[in-house]
């Protein structure tokens, strides 16, 4: 499009559709800084009828994106602290499990640092009873292939897949009967995936703490820690 020229006195002023100039505008990004007067001439009406000058209206908008990319820095800045944290909770978890002198203390290990790091309440561990049929240490329990327990999740047993999200009541009290607060929620998870060693419960009062479509990475990290520590000490 040709550069906008002033028409002659006697010329007839051209009519221009909006379209014409919208492209005008863009073709000649620096139109408006040639003529900043504009800025201040042009109003923008609001539904309420109130007018603002273009610049207001510009300095409205980069104050509104500047928000915006500030809360996003804002929020990926709080999931950088909190994949520090949980990560310097993962090792911790690591090391108390590595460090634990039998497998009593590496249930009350794991115990103890899934409640203090990471809020979870009640913890579950269960071994195939074809490679651990003691009954005596708290936190580690044996699993019959024909017991309720397993018949009760036969479905996780089968694919061996991690299973997230509310807990129904009965089997919250099959996993957890001592537990201080209804479990509300729970995540089941594979140890030993390949060679079904057993299983690994974590339970919360908090319906919403596991969910379906949440993440796993930590779950099967955790998982893989707490096998290693049970199969070093079977």
């Amino acid at each position: 499009m040709a550069e906008l020229t002033a028409p002659r006195e006697d010329a007839p002023v051209p009519k221009l559709s909006e379209r014409e100039v919208v492209a005008y505008l863009k073709a000649h990004a620096d139109f408006l800084s040639r003529h900043p007067d504009l800025l201040e001439t042009i109003e923008l009406r609001h539904k309420a009828g109130s007018a603002v000058s273009l610049i207001e209206k510009q300095v409205d908008m980069l104050r509104a994106k500047n928000q915006r990319l500030e809360d996003r820095m804002q929020r990926l800045v709080e999931a950088a602290r909190d994949n520090e944290r949980r990560t310097q909770s993962v090792q911790r978890l690591a090391r108390t499990l590595i460090r634990a002198p039998s497998l009593a203390a590496v249930a009350a290990g794991l115990a103890k640092c899934l409640r203090e790091d990471f809020g979870i309440e009640e913890v579950f561990v269960g071994v195939m009873a074809g490679q651990f049929k003691r009954h005596d240490i708290e936190g580690i329990h044996p699993l019959d292939p024909d017991g309720r327990l397993v018949r009760t999740f036969e479905n996780f047993f089968r694919t061996r897949l991690i299973e997230c999200g509310p807990l129904p009541e009965d089997r919250a009290r099959l996993l957890f009967p001592k537990a201080a607060s209804p479990v509300q929620s729970a995540a089941i998870v594979p140890l030993e995936k390949e060679k079904s060693l057993g299983m690994l419960a974590l339970g919360s009062a908090d319906p919403l703490r596991f969910q379906p479509r949440q993440g796993k990475l930590f779950l099967e990290l955790t998982a893989d820690l707490v096998a290693a520590a049970i199969r070093a000490r079977l």
